[in-house]
């Protein structure tokens, strides 16, 4: 992590100490809101917060028939407005399988929600299904060759809802992906088969040049970046290709690689933004009356959460790309298997986290108190933190028939090398594979040099978006007879 943010500032993206930042909306992604509205939204508007996500699920045993507790998001978005919250509609498929199993299921899912939206006139942003790159919530990832599927079925699963929604209600507000932050890439996991956000995107971005489209297919990202282990501090972040609190840059630069010059728009468009909707760190809630069940994670204290809270608050205030922060959730379930990451407890007494978020949310909204950040995506031309490793031989190198170096990257990369005369004529060749976080050996065919001056050169190019290379030269060194 630390090495990607060096690079970024290497290559010039500024950083101001403090400064002001885009307003962001906080709040929570929270149901509850349905069968409770008026203490759900009473809290909100103390915290200083404006958004819920509210989730409604589509069926596709009965693919037409409206949500059954339509009624109540309908009247808990009326009692929101009148607290200054706005409910954001977070679609979901019953069934892992429905998009896939449902005849005709782009246009019918599409028609659906135009008239979820209908029915919800003060709900004015939509985000179109949940983590796709996850087998939890669509199925299949990938196709039998192991080659991925749910990118490209996806892309076209949300191009015909922008349509759709944007021809009947074109002033809704339309998020793309709910991105889940981590996944394996492999077809033959032992479990959790899915992609990474990093290569669901640029999946994405190839099935949307490849059916030819020439229109956006959202207004904005929805992306939920959960740490990898529920006790990890939020800084941690993670490895690529997965993206967690701290990679919002790579989120950025992904998103470029796989969008960049088409008709969707990007980070680098100031209107184009990044949701954080779904986050949240679970608390041990041994010994407390009203939870039942075991805990399925190891989890943090309360004062951690509360600290963890209003760190993430702080953090994203200093990011203009962010248009909302939604922390999962305000009220704990009351099943351990579930989540306890609220704001408040299950018998919805106050965790120390309600007091220090609602602090932090005032101190956010004066604008940045610490590192600015750029709103768009690095400015890299380069790979990641791309570097060769020269291990420059002695002087009766003579004697050697191989040559050989190491690279390093933060992303995939391929190598074009060669082993040239001071001069610059070309004595050998090598090219392969350099995958991220690891120094593989660049090995020339073996061959005695005739005494001379020489010089190692290698081209890196990112695999998510060959423009993008870096060369290295090392220094001359002497073969003597």
């Amino acid at each position: 992590m630390k090495r990607f943010a060096a690079a970024v500032a290497a290559i010039g993206a500024s950083l101001a100490l403090t400064g002001s930042a885009s307003a962001i909306d906080y709040g929570v992604t929270e149901d509850v809101g349905k069968i409770a509205p008026t203490a759900t939204y009473d809290h909100l508007q103390n915290l200083g917060m404006t958004t819920n996500v509210m989730s409604v699920t589509w069926n596709p045993l009965a693919p037409t028939a409206m949500p059954p507790d339509l009624a109540n998001v309908v009247n808990s978005s009326t009692i929101a407005a009148s607290r200054g919250v706005e409910i954001i509609l977070a679609v979901y498929q019953g069934r892992a399988r429905g998009m896939s199993d449902t005849p005709g299921a782009n246009a019918v899912l599409a028609n659906w929600v135009v008239q979820v939206l209908r029915a919800c006139p003060a709900c004015k942003k939509v985000i179109y299904l949940n983590e796709p790159n996850q087998t939890r919530f669509w199925q299949p990832v990938f196709n039998p060759d192991c080659t991925p599927a749910s990118p490209a079925a996806y892309t076209q699963a949300l191009a015909a809802g922008y349509d759709a929604i944007k021809a009947a209600l074109p002033g809704v507000r339309v998020y793309g992906l709910g991105l889940s932050p981590r996944g394996n890439d492999r077809c033959d996991a032992p479990s959790n088969v899915s992609h990474s956000p990093s290569s669901f995107l640029l999946e994405m971005g190839k099935a949307y040049k490849a059916i030819g489209r020439n229109a956006p297919l959202m207004d904005a990202l929805s992306f939920h970046p959960y740490p990898n282990v529920n006790t990890d501090p939020p800084m941690k972040g993670y490895q690529a290709p997965n993206i967690g609190v701290p990679n919002l840059d790579r989120l950025k630069l992904v998103f470029e690689d796989a969008f960049g010059g088409t008709a969707q728009p990007t980070f680098r468009n100031p209107s184009f933004k990044v949701a954080l909707d779904e986050v949240g760190w679970q608390v041990d809630t041994a010994g407390r009356a009203g939870y039942h069940g075991n805990e399925n994670v190891p989890t943090v204290d309360e004062a951690t959460q509360a600290r963890y809270y209003a760190e993430l608050v702080k953090y994203y205030a200093c990011d203009p790309s962010v248009e909302s922060l939604n922390f999962f959730h305000l009220v704990d379930e009351e099943d351990r298997d579930r989540f306890q990451s609220g704001l408040l407890r299950a018998d919805w007494s106050e965790r120390a986290s309600y007091a220090s978020v609602k602090q932090a949310i005032a101190e956010a909204k004066r604008g940045c108190q610490g590192q600015q950040r750029p709103a768009g995506p690095p400015a890299l031309r380069g790979v990641v933190a791309g570097k060769a490793i020269f291990k420059m031989p002695a002087r009766n190198s003579f004697k050697r028939t191989y040559w050989s170096f190491n690279v390093y990257a933060e992303e995939d990369t391929t190598y074009v090398a060669a082993l040239k005369t001071k001069s610059g004529r070309t004595i050998l060749t090598a090219t392969g594979e350099a995958k991220a976080y690891f120094t593989p050996l660049v090995r020339f065919p073996a061959k005695r040099l005739a005494p001379g001056q020489y010089l190692y050169e290698v081209t890196l190019a990112s695999n998510a978006n060959p423009s993008r290379k870096s060369t290295f030269k090392s220094r001359p060194f002497s073969v003597v007879g």
